[in-house]
């Protein structure tokens, strides 16, 4: 018999992340650094999963304020992106959002263990980090513009 605690569960994760940018252009990723794992920390935008009956937007917010005590004043819908492990044991679905927050400089809560640090960083820099997912190209463009993010109300059948 097959002990189902000894497999891996295949899935789906969508996760959300915020492109927040200072008054010089650089680019707020976070530090994160795996629990029982002997890898290095590595860099992503700040966001995370959406919980079931959660909008990406509501998410979001409650990300940001949760992982970085920042408010979201603003968020335009900028870029999906799509991550699958080549194994076949985990697939990436994950929006990116543009957002201003309120003023603030992010606060790390001490609570979250994950998150090892944060910072600003040209798109220049980024180029030469640990990102994950690795959306380095991304991060080439000179401007990050809206995009069309559809929301639509759920229709009964």
């Amino acid at each position: 018999m097959i002990n189902p605690f000894s497999i891996k569960k295949k899935g789906l994760r969508l996760r959300v992340a915020a492109l927040i940018q200072n008054g010089k252009s650089e680019i707020l990723l976070i530090q994160q650094s795996k629990k029982k794992s002997p890898k290095p920390a590595y860099w992503l935008l700040p966001g995370g999963g959406v919980e079931f009956g959660e909008t990406a937007e509501e998410a979001l917010v409650r990300e940001l304020n949760e992982e970085l005590g920042l408010e979201a004043i603003s968020m335009d819908f900028i870029a999906l992106n799509e991550s699958i492990d080549p194994q076949g044991m985990r697939h990436l679905v994950q929006l990116i959002f543009l957002v201003k927050v309120k003023d603030g400089i992010p606060i790390l809560d001490s609570r979250e263990k994950a998150i090892t640090g944060f910072g600003y960083f040209t798109p220049k820099e980024i180029l030469s980090m640990d990102l994950r997912p690795d959306t380095k190209d991304f991060f080439k463009k000179k401007k990050f513009v809206s995009a069309d993010y559809i929301k639509s109300k759920w229709v009964e059948e």
